[in-house]
């Protein structure tokens, strides 16, 4: 079975205190700072859980807009934390047993550069319209710093909604329970291979150790 559980501040109603990750513990674990990653995690693990492996996977979107993506590997299970804006935590996990099979994505980079390229050339085309109509130059240039400005505004949620169509990281498939995504930055795919080689010999003996088929 898996545990699929989100958090933010309008959440938890059965606890008087939400949940929290001090700015300082999350700085340190942008940092892939283990102890301050292992801190984030205990506050969802047993007690008695031993961990194996913790790590930052990176930012989806730009700093200060995006998602902060964190990954945990126990005896037990594998389990993702993200962190988002506005105090907003999101935390799944998979028993290892229960995992069926392990996937790795690394989209090209071709696609993202087209798209972020189209999303800068419409203010682009919208001055070189402009011009050709013989329109007030000041005002040409007063629009395109208008629009250009208006299109850096919008290309962190771009960046997003990008990625949420063109995944990057790894999908891990979970017997009876939701698959279990880890979005990674592609320069920390390495650790994501690292994470899946851990998780892969940890599985088969945790399977050996129950007896699970």
């Amino acid at each position: 079975m898996t545990a699929n559980v989100s958090y933010n501040q309008n959440q938890h109603q059965h606890q008087q205190n939400e949940i929290k990750i001090a700015s300082s513990i999350l700085h340190r674990a942008t940092q892939d700072d283990a102890d301050a990653i292992t801190t984030m995690f205990k506050q969802f693990l047993a007690d008695d859980e031993q961990i194996y492996l913790v790590s930052y996977l990176g930012l989806q979107g730009l700093w200060g807009f995006g998602t902060r993506e964190f990954a945990c590997l126990t005896d037990r299970r594998v389990a993702d934390i993200t962190v988002g804006r506005f105090g907003k935590i999101s935390y799944q996990d998979g028993y290892l047993e229960h995992i069926n099979s392990t996937f790795v994505f690394q989209p090209s980079k071709l696609k993202l550069y087209i798209s972020v390229g189209f999303l800068f050339a419409v203010p682009v085309l919208m001055f070189l319209s402009l011009l050709l109509s013989q329109t007030d130059i000041v005002l040409n240039l007063i629009i395109l710093v208008i629009t250009s400005g208006i299109a850096l505004l919008l290309l962190p949620l771009f960046v997003q909604f990008y990625y949420r169509f063109n995944k990057c990281g790894i999908l891990i498939a979970v017997r009876g329970g939701i698959p279990i995504y880890i979005f990674t930055n592609r320069k920390l795919l390495t650790r994501a291979n690292t994470l899946c080689r851990v998780m892969t010999v940890s599985r088969e003996e945790r399977i050996k150790l129950r007896g699970v088929v």
